[in-house]
């Protein structure tokens, strides 16, 4: 008879001893990794905004005054006014070049845009009449280039060495102050 009370006691939703301590665990379980979660959200949106998008913004500025820009968009690009020791510059972006690397058979694309830092507003007359020879300069040089050289920090240098080289033949004149990369994203 013992034995059938055992079954009625199972069967009547009693749980023994050890099943009804480990129930209590299972929850306080859960609760701890929520809350674990919820603490890990809250502290990585407060890393993006505090830390990460000051550090990424153009106007968090490093507090010496080396470059003040002041932006005017026009179609195709921008054009800013840079000041940055002692001399005025002005900088024309050309934004949006899509290529697919070399090597890839058109599984991967760089979208990439461009800086280029002229000395003279004539300088960027010119360079805005024969932006579509640079634009096709820059998608020629882009293209040929594999993810690896892409990827690669001293390969990225060296690419910015050819655009500056090419840009400046294009141009015929060794008055081009800088190249910088203004987007890169290589997927």
């Amino acid at each position: 008879m013992p034995i059938e009370d055992d079954k009625t006691t199972i069967e009547s939703g009693a749980q023994p001893a050890s099943e009804a301590a480990s129930a209590p665990k299972k929850k306080g379980g859960m609760l701890v990794f929520a809350g674990i979660g919820v603490v890990a959200i809250v502290v990585g949106i407060a890393l993006a905004l505090f830390v990460i998008k000051p550090m990424m913004s153009d106007s968090g500025g490093s507090g010496d005054g080396s470059a003040n820009v002041e932006s005017k968009s026009d179609g195709h690009g921008k054009k800013s006014k840079a000041k940055g020791h002692g001399s005025e510059a002005l900088i024309h972006e050309i934004s949006n070049i899509v290529v697919n690397p070399a090597g890839t058979g058109g599984s991967r694309f760089l979208s990439a845009s461009f800086g280029f830092e002229l000395e003279s507003a004539q300088l960027l007359q010119e360079f805005q009449q024969k932006e579509p020879v640079i634009r096709d300069a820059l998608i020629t040089i882009l293209s040929s280039k594999t993810v690896a050289q892409l990827t690669d920090p001293k390969q990225k240098e060296i690419v910015r060495y050819q655009i500056r080289k090419r840009v400046s033949q294009i141009m015929n004149t060794e008055s081009l102050a800088g190249v910088y990369y203004t987007d890169f994203v290589l997927q």
